[in-house]
């Protein structure tokens, strides 16, 4: 960015900033900070599961009621949608996070409060930016904001883990398409304060099942073992070569098996991630291992069964682009200065699609995914004037282009 694009950036969103319907709505987030948190603990407390996320999309759906969104539903896959209505009834910006957790039903989810500390699993990543999204709905409505069009504000399913992203594909295949909806960003919130994600790390997960003869393993000693042969896959993966550039990486995660310990194992299985933040690596990847696993697995009498239990796309936009550009200028305004990166997160679907995607972190933390995991609720306070700046000046984005 030169230095004029960075002052004509800088410059718009001191206007937006500073314009009176922004003032209310900023007003609105401050007053009602003590909601804000409030609305954080009650969706955290809320058990959700990827693939079980329907009990927490059931409380979305009625705040998003309450907050007077439109056209309210829950689709099959569990997303949430409510339409803000604007002027003209087309919906050209979706506001996305969220609400899975990767915590089953069984971890006891409740959010202990400390001195600027609200600590529970799934607080930050994401019950933070899901409340957050809530309530900058609730600020638009506190100040009677009409957008020139329809805006979404989506609580998404399935991001985490093997949920694969189905929420957001769900909701670029089926809800997209209609003829009210015209999307030309989106705009994710996940992560930490201080950070927008502009690239989409591309990951292909792959679950091996091995299958062998098997056997007693004194009685029947040198027949196949499922096992061996998947530990010589292992092996012969931990010594592939993978670029640094474009960065690629792979790591076989899961394994189990077996029987019992005097048992030849009939079957066992592994689970291989392998990622790039370009998609030809990850091709070239992914061809190897079956390969290994094909040769490895027929040299120790196993026969493979692969499926491909995730697919997350690659894509990316420049640092250049006005969606980067404008995100920044709506930090620099608040003393942030944020910084591009590479993630893996829903803003991955719409990227390889070639809708412009950011993802953006509201809130200072440390500990997804372990039930450590704690948020600095003082954050907020820059993070939610972050997030309200990006939305704003993404609209105005997109009237002007």
């Amino acid at each position: 960015m030169t230095t004029s694009q960075r002052t004509n950036w800088d410059e718009r969103l001191a206007a937006l900033g500073s314009a009176p319907t922004t003032q209310q709505m900023l007003t609105h987030l401050q007053t009602n900070f003590e909601a804000v948190l409030d609305e954080i603990i009650t969706i955290c407390e809320i058990p959700a599961p990827s693939f079980d996320e329907r009990e927490r999309a059931e409380y979305i759906a009625r705040r998003m009621q309450d907050l007077g969104l439109s056209d309210v539903t829950i689709d099959p896959v569990n997303n949430v949608i409510g339409r803000y209505p604007g002027a003209v009834s087309k919906a050209r910006l979706a506001v996305c996070a969220h609400i899975d957790t990767v915590f089953p039903r069984t971890v006891e989810i409740s959010v202990q409060r400390g001195p600027d500390r609200l600590a529970a699993p799934g607080i930050g990543d994401n019950a933070a930016s899901v409340g957050a999204m809530l309530h900058l709905a609730a600020a638009w409505r506190a100040a009677d904001y009409q957008p020139p069009f329809d805006v979404l504000f989506v609580g998404n399913s399935c991001e985490e883990g093997l949920g694969d992203l189905k929420g957001i594909k769900g909701f670029l295949d089926e809800y997209a398409p209609r003829e009210d909806v015209d999307l030309a960003a989106i705009i994710c919130l996940d992560g930490h304060l201080g950070e927008i994600t502009n690239a989409g790390i591309g990951s292909r997960r792959l679950k091996v099942t091995a299958r062998a003869k098997g056997g007693h393993s004194w009685a029947d000693f040198g027949s196949p073992s499922a096992v061996h042969a998947l530990g010589a896959c292992i092996e012969g993966i931990a010594r592939l070569p993978v670029p640094k550039e474009p960065r690629t990486t792979y790591n076989v995660g899961v394994v189990a098996g077996g029987t019992s310990v005097n048992t030849i194992a009939e079957e066992a299985w592994m689970l291989i991630d392998m990622r790039s933040v370009a998609p030809e690596p990850l091709r070239q990847l992914e061809a190897q291992v079956r390969e290994i696993i094909a040769a490895r697995c027929r040299e120790f009498g196993a026969v493979p069964e692969i499926e491909v239990v995730g697919d997350r796309p690659v894509g990316r936009i420049p640092d250049s682009h006005p969606l980067v550009q404008l995100a920044q200028a709506a930090g620099r305004r608040l003393g942030l200065e944020l910084p591009t990166r590479a993630a893996s997160t829903d803003a991955n679907v719409p990227l390889s699609r070639n809708i412009p995607a950011i993802t953006v972190g509201l809130y200072a933390g440390e500990g997804a995914h372990r039930e450590s995991e704690f948020i600095v609720p003082s954050s907020l306070r820059v993070g939610l004037p972050l997030g309200l700046l990006i939305l704003l000046a993404a609209v105005d984005w997109l009237v002007a282009a």
